[in-house]
């Protein structure tokens, strides 16, 4: 019976030491190791990639571009985000995930060439776009009320949810004063 007393009292013995022993080597280890081998993630948000690249160089990290979206905060090319958060300690050679900007949407004009201005606005809208100012000439070819072109023209590719100015017939030129003044009322509506 004491041996087997002082068996157990030797087997807890051994036990309570390993487990002391275990935090020990362990805090000795993070001393050791963990010393001098963390630095502070820099803040790469509205950076240029190829800046950010040398300032994750500069602070011995390595940086990598996960995903481009485009964004119309945001510069084409420029950081939107980043994983780990910039102002946090890291360790060295640690990789820092990337979203890049690639600038606001684009989306075609669409042709509007004799289309009125509610058809012209409603197909601008559904093109991702907005009606701009209506700025009316006289045409020889466009019946009035009737858009002759838009500014910027059709076809170019222009940042979504921008304003398309229309420009709209007034018709044939005459020197009618009545038709000239019915105009003077249709330059300040506001449709």
């Amino acid at each position: 019976m004491r041996k087997v007393k002082s068996f157990s009292k030797a087997f807890v013995c051994l036990i309570f030491i390993f487990i002391i022993g275990f935090f020990l080597v362990n805090l000795i280890m993070k001393i050791i190791v963990g010393h001098g081998n963390e630095v502070l993630v820099p803040n790469l948000v509205n950076t240029d990639y190829n800046v950010a690249i040398k300032i994750c160089e500069d602070h011995k990290l390595y940086l990598q571009q996960i995903e481009v979206v485009n964004n119309d905060e945001f510069e084409k090319g420029r950081v939107i985000s980043q994983n780990p958060h910039p102002n946090i300690k890291t360790k060295k050679f640690r990789t820092v995930e990337v979203v890049i900007s690639n600038g606001p949407e684009m989306v075609r004009i669409p042709f509007l060439y004799n289309l009125n201005v509610i058809e012209a606005k409603l197909k601008l809208e559904n093109a991702g776009l907005n009606l701009g100012k209506k700025i009316y000439r006289y045409s020889d070819d466009v019946e009035e009320g009737m858009v002759v072109y838009s500014q910027p023209v059709a076809d170019e590719l222009i940042a979504k949810r921008s304003a398309v100015d229309v420009i709209v017939s007034l018709g044939k030129y005459s020197s009618n004063t009545s038709s000239n003044s019915k105009w003077k009322n249709l330059l300040n509506d506001d449709e």
